[in-house]
This record gives C-alpha cells, structure tokens and sequence, in this order.
C-alpha cells in the first residue's frame, strides 16, 4: 500500500493513457494483495489442522522407569503422534531397558550434550512430559536452592512448549499413611531404603502445590497413587501385549495334570514386594511337593526383563506383593494367559487377580494347586487397560489433542 501512496501523489502529473494504465494496475495490484491475504490465510487453517498441530511430538523422560517411557513413545506412534523416550543413567551399559535417546550421567553433565538436547526439543516436539521431578536439560546451572525441575519448567514457557509430570510410585507414595492404611505394609520396618524414598517423596511433594497453582497436569501410574493425589490423571502402565500374548497361545498353563503347580515369584525389590512374607509359605508347600518353586534369592540369581518372558512360560502361577499396587509384572502375567495373586485393594476395581493377604496366601495357593482354575478374563483386562490405547487417550485428553 506504501507504493500505491507513493504512486498516487505524481497521479495527476500523468497523461490520460498513463492514468489509465495505472488504473488498471491499482485493480491488478489490490486483487493480487487480496489472493496472497486469502493464500496466507489458508496456509494458516492449513497449519492449524497439520498433523503436527493436532498431534503433537512428545518427549518422555529421563528416567524410563520399568520402560514406560518408551512403550507410551511407541503407543503414540501406532496412532501417527511422534513421541520419543530419555534416559540419563549412571550406568547406561547395564541398562535392562532401551531408550530412543541415552545418556549416561558423565555426558549429562557436559553442558553442551544439554544444550543440544535442548535444541533439539526447541525444533522438534511440543509437549514434555518429566518423570518424577527429575530435570533433562537445567541450562542454569543456578546454585539458589530451588529445585532443579523449576529451571526446565521456566525454559518449557520460553520455549512455548506443554509439559506435564509424571510419578510412578516410590517417588510420590505417602509411605506413612500406606502403613496406617494396610498392617502388613511394607513400610511398617525402618530401614536405610526407606529413609532415601521418604526424603524422595518429601522433595517432590513440596512442588505438588506449585504444579497446582501453575495447572501444569500430574499423572500417576497406579490407581493407589490417586489417594496421595486425588486430582492427578491415571496414566496406566502399558506392556508389550503382543510379545506376552503369544506365550498365552504357545505355551498355555497346566500343560501336564501330573505335574506340580509351576510358581514363579520375582520381586524387583525384596523388601518392598514383601518377600520376607512370601517366600517362606513357596518354599515350605515346595518340601511339601504341593507346588514346583525355584528360589533366585537362595542361588543369588537375577533375571534381566528380556529374561521374564521364557520364565513366564515355564509358570502356571505368578506372585506378585503385598503392596497393593498392580503394576507392570502381574499386567503381563495376565496377558501370557497366567494365574496371578497379588494383594488388589478395593479401590484399584475389578481386577482377574486372586485376591491374597498374608493371612490367607497359604490356604489360597494349597487351593490353586488342588483345583487348577483356569485364567478368567486377563488376557482381555490387559488388552483393555495396558495395551497403550488407554495411556495415549489420557494424555490426549489432559493436553487437548486428537488422536
């Protein structure tokens, strides 16, 4: 429009034809400067409705806790949403668990690997979801005593990038009121790991009122969380369903009726999955030669996660705790088609486990090894609920997107 100013005030310099001739160039000019409006306009509704805006890339990290990070990364992707998992680690080479992108702590700490991720979270993804408080990028370095996550929540906002937290247990369970809610709690004995889960959850609930006032979305895995955080969004735990679905079709449970009840018990963390209380009533019924049970503990071995499934195969039964949590091992229990007992709360719903306190394992187990039920709708409960669907229907959902 400047030019058309400039053009007007030498108009009546002109001779007719030159008038005439700029006349028709004003109406050639107004209509071109109308299409390129109107072709702006377009590739704007364009880019609104894009893909990328209506599904969003995402990053989840860096912890990768029990490989969570990446099964919701590759859920997301079977719905067309780019989504990636972080992992920093102290020691990436004895890692169960494959991320998309690894770091180990010496290279975390090299500012310029921050920066770059940083750069690259700038390009290339939209919504950050952080788990348990733990910070990714921490450009700052600032010594000011504030949590570290804060540093990263200031630099989402910069960026104009979404994010959302994510707790998946020990990092936010109230361990105090666990016990006054269940007496055969794990937390009842103190003891030096309980002490560094308490200091944990004590540092990350102290930024529960903040990520309120700020509306910045707070997702737990386990439905038992939601009592320490009523207003937080179950984010459920998601498997390989394919991978534990295929034991259930090759290698179904009670292959041979004269053999005993197959037991398998693999708790990641003895103390917490209350071992003290379930290994001693495997290891008496197995002198007894009511069941088939194989002790880790006793041989001091360990089973990797890739190492579960051809374990799994080998089991009728699956142990699980008596913490009151259904995570991500008796999930794929129920998908390979096999029996699992585990403590389920009245508030976790209905959940196709059997349902075992300390005080009636025994009696439970001796009846499993008589009868021999056969496994009533768990293959279907971890289709429904830990497949990945439900998990990427929450996050939709939470930020505003369709899938």
């Amino acid at each position: 429009m400047k030019i058309l100013r400039k053009l007007q005030t030498v108009y009546r310099r002109h001779s007719k034809v030159q008038r005439a001739r700029f006349d028709k160039w004003k109406i050639r000019y107004k209509r071109e400067s109308r299409l390129r409006r109107l072709s702006q306009r377009r590739k704007i509704i364009r880019f609104l409705r894009s893909p990328f805006r209506v599904r969003p890339a995402i990053l989840i990290g860096p912890t990768n806790s029990a490989n969570q990070a990446t099964l919701w990364s590759r859920a997301f992707q079977k719905f067309g949403i780019q989504s990636q998992s972080l992992r920093i680690s102290a020691d990436l080479a004895n890692e169960w668990f494959s991320s998309d992108f690894a770091l180990n702590r010496t290279q975390w700490l090299d500012f310029n690997q921050r920066q770059k991720l940083a750069d690259d979270v700038a390009k290339t993804k939209d919504i950050v979801l952080f788990e348990s408080l733990r910070p990714i990028f921490r450009l700052l370095n600032a010594k000011d005593g504030r949590n570290q996550i804060l540093e990263d929540f200031e630099l989402m906002s910069r960026m104009g990038k979404r994010y959302g937290v994510i707790f998946h247990g020990s990092d936010i369970r109230d361990t105090k009121a666990h016990a006054e809610r269940n007496s055969f709690s794990p937390f009842h004995e103190e003891s030096t790991e309980l002490e560094k889960m308490r200091a944990r959850r004590a540092e990350n609930i102290e930024l529960v009122p903040f990520l309120r006032e700020q509306k910045i979305p707070i997702f737990v895995t386990t439905k038992d969380l939601l009592l320490d955080l009523p207003d937080a969004h179950w984010l459920p735990v998601t498997i390989d369903f394919d991978s534990f679905y295929k034991i259930a079709l090759n290698s179904p449970i009670f292959p041979d009726p004269n053999q005993k009840l197959r037991v398998l018990f693999l708790p990641s963390r003895s103390w917490l999955k209350s071992a003290d209380l379930i290994e001693p009533i495997l290891i008496k019924l197995h002198d007894e030669g009511v069941i088939s049970y194989q002790s880790f503990f006793a041989t001091g071995q360990t089973l990797k996660h890739s190492e579960v499934p051809a374990a799994m195969t080998e089991a009728d039964l699956v142990i699980d705790q008596f913490l009151g949590v259904i995570g991500v091992f008796p999930i794929e229990a129920l998908a390979a088609g096999r029996l699992v007992m585990s403590y389920v709360p009245t508030d976790a719903g209905e959940v196709p486990i059997i349902n075992i306190t300390p005080d009636t394992f025994e009696s439970e187990l001796r009846r499993v090894a008589r009868e021999r039920p056969k496994p009533s709708a768990g293959i279907e409960y971890a289709k429904r609920w830990h497949d990945g669907t439900e998990s990427v229907l929450a996050v939709a959902e939470v930020f505003g997107f369709k899938i």
